[in-house]
């Protein structure tokens, strides 16, 4: 089903190539000719563009596959926070958590891991969210954090570092240094101390 029949409930309409015709008016003619032209050159760079994304597609393509009992790395979106502070670090933030172990493989393009209990999440996840780990591993040192339906991770606030008072615009506004349950210090952030306890009431 084309995205077209999707939205409009209808087959699109077929646009027949003009053959010119000396009854027709001039106007008509031209007119019909330069559609063609337009339809022409439409196709041709829909095609040029549909060859490019797969060329960037099968540059980065890797044909991976994962044995039984092989340690994997996971990779979650970045975390959703309910803080609306900005945050410069974002880019910095943890991407991969784990190892954990292939307890099944399902179908070609998935795997079942063996979380630990505390997981809120599902533990079957797809061959692009997985990360073959190397090395030694013999225990979890990125712990898996709780997340939400969405699978986003809602990281709970375990301390305060720091308490400081900045200027947003006319405003004297509280922010708070927080270290997020299971980061270290380095990754805490700043955040207003008003949005903090609309979030964690």
């Amino acid at each position: 089903m084309s995205p077209f029949k999707v939205v409009y409930e209808r087959v699109p309409p077929q646009l027949v190539k003009y053959v010119p015709d000396p009854a027709d008016l001039t106007s008509v003619q031209e007119k019909l000719l330069q559609r063609d032209i337009i339809l022409s050159k439409l196709k041709h760079n829909l095609h040029r563009a549909q060859q490019i994304t797969k060329k960037n597609a099968d540059q980065k393509w890797m044909d991976v596959e994962f044995n039984v009992g092989d340690k994997v790395l996971v990779k979650l979106q970045p975390y959703k926070q309910h803080s609306v502070a900005l945050r410069k670090n974002q880019k910095l933030s943890l991407r991969y958590f784990g190892p954990f172990p292939i307890i099944e493989r399902i179908g070609k393009v998935a795997y079942k891991l063996l979380l630990p209990e505390t997981a809120k999440i599902h533990p079957v996840f797809h061959i692009s969210q997985l990360k073959l780990c190397k090395g030694h591993h013999s225990q979890s040192y990125v712990p898996l954090p709780i997340t939400s339906n969405d699978a986003q991770l809602v990281l709970q606030p375990a301390a305060i570092l720091q308490s400081r008072v900045i200027i947003k615009g006319t405003k004297h506004v509280q922010q708070h240094l927080i270290q997020w349950e299971g980061l270290d210090n380095t990754q805490a952030t700043w955040e207003d101390h008003t949005a903090l306890e609309s979030a964690f009431p």
